[in-house]
């Protein structure tokens, strides 16, 4: 008991102080509105590369019914789920034995749940046969069924399963990609608690699949789903790579919102899609042009008026990438760089990278301050959140805060987003990992893994 405070006392000491300084700029961060911290660690996980800490897991970590799920591989051989509940940060654990391909970051595990509480669980594919498994009783996770199907439709080359959580009249969601890197469909399932099965929408919601002469494929954000029960999601396209040195071709912040789940998307002007949505007719909210080391698969969230913010990185005018925070007022898009590396790097080959720097995520407070959190060369490799206030956004690099002083490799931030949603707490999932540049094997290690909980104070 004595070490657990001692260690909280030192992590919010770095919070409230933020004297580390910038490993690029050596310009220490100044003092901002402090961070409350608690801190579980749930276990050692697989840490040779980021397949546990891949931002494109839709749902890592989440909350139901007072209770908190999360889940990571252990080995080759072992995915863990655990259970832990909030009110005494008990902890109940379960393995679900088997081979997995721990050599490809790309295969991380996705849970969701239904709105009887069972849980569903998606892992191991890249451009690959479905594996999902859903809990045969509410809230329990010693209990699954085998590896099985959703519909059998569109699911022999799945990657990035994303589960979108039921609220008011609609169920739980299932988006994923049909095909690969430069020749994909985003579709939709949906889940039937009555009857125990999923349908598909026929069309799909993005395609580059059919183009001519060059195919495409649409790299969604992180989906968010509004108060008003509205889907919103933001998305680049990436094609070919370019010459000679294989620069990966991601072009175009686009975006789409639904009010009926799926069913017909909308620009930002309201004006309706044919469908399924292409890289000819997607509204580019922020034109990004070829080779510009634009990342996909970042962070979106939605404010209190249910507008978009997405966040992502691409290059400034030096051809150095930096952080850009896109947001709607509800008239227009507005853009702004929020980072000031002086470092350039190019994102080219295949496989999953070696980064400098994360993909970046966001939440909203109720006030409609934006807080982005990230990990790179920016904070020694250590997890932060820069705070953008409302109205404006300002970018100032004072409002920049560590959130743990461990170097975390190149680990990128994972949250709870329900528990965010409904408590105002921030989870996050923290464990220090590497990521060999194209996914080369390397030895296999493992690192502890923590779940952080965060309470933003509100600004003076």
């Amino acid at each position: 008991m004595l070490n657990t405070l001692k260690k909280l006392l030192r992590k919010c000491k770095v919070l409230d102080q933020a004297s580390s300084k910038d490993t690029q700029t050596e310009k220490p961060y100044q003092e901002m509105p402090a961070l409350h911290i608690a801190e579980l660690e749930i276990g050692e996980g697989w840490a040779s590369n980021t397949i546990n800490t891949t931002i494109f897991r839709h749902h890592a970590i989440l909350t139901l019914n007072n209770a908190q799920y999360t889940a990571f591989y252990v080995n080759t051989t072992t995915l863990r789920i655990i259970k832990r509940d909030l009110a005494t940060d008990r902890l109940e654990s379960h393995d679900i034995s088997g081979t997995f391909n721990l050599h490809d970051a790309h295969n991380g595990i996705s849970l969701g749940f239904d709105r009887k509480g069972r849980l569903h669980i998606t892992y191991d594919h890249h451009a690959s046969r479905l594996q999902y498994r859903i809990s045969r009783k509410p809230h329990a996770i010693n209990d699954w069924t085998e590896s099985r199907s959703m519909t059998d439709a569109h699911e022999d080359n799945v990657t990035y399963p994303s589960f979108i959580l039921p609220r008011m009249d609609f169920p739980l969601t299932f988006l994923y990609r049909d095909g690969s890197w430069n020749k994909g469909k985003a579709r939709l399932k949906y889940f039937d608690e009555q009857t125990d099965s999923w349908s598909d929408l026929k069309e799909p919601v993005l395609s580059g699949a059919d183009l001519r002469p060059w195919t495409a494929n649409a790299y969604w954000n992180h989906p968010c789903v509004g108060r008003d029960g509205s889907l919103h999601v933001s998305y680049v396209w990436r094609t070919h790579s370019l010459p000679p040195n294989q620069l990966i071709n991601n072009i175009n912040v686009c975006y789409a919102k639904s009010v009926d789940n799926g069913l017909t998307w909308f620009t930002s002007k309201g004006l309706q899609y044919q469908t399924p949505i292409t890289p000819v007719n997607s509204e580019v909210i922020c034109a990004i042009s070829p080779g510009s080391n634009l990342i996909n698969q970042c962070g979106m969230a939605l404010d209190s008026n249910n507008l978009p913010h997405i966040v992502f990185y691409a290059n400034d005018e030096n051809n150095i990438p930096q952080y850009q925070h896109l947001w709607f007022d509800g008239i227009t898009w507005r853009t702004q760089i929020i980072s000031s590396r002086l470092e350039s790097f190019s994102l080219q080959g295949g496989g999953t990278l070696e980064i400098p720097i994360s993909r970046p995520d966001i939440i909203i407070s109720d006030n409609n301050d934006a807080h982005v959190i990230f990990r790179g060369d920016l904070t020694g490799d250590r997890m932060a959140i820069l705070s953008l206030e409302s109205p404006d956004y300002k970018y100032n690099s004072s409002r920049i805060a560590l959130i743990d002083p461990e170097p975390l490799g190149r680990s990128e931030p994972i949250i709870d987003r329900s528990r965010w949603s409904t408590e105002g707490i921030l989870s996050i999932v923290i464990q220090k990992c590497q990521q060999p540049n194209h996914d080369e094997p390397k030895a296999e290690t493992l690192s502890s893994i923590r779940i952080l909980d965060l309470k933003l104070r509100n600004k003076s």
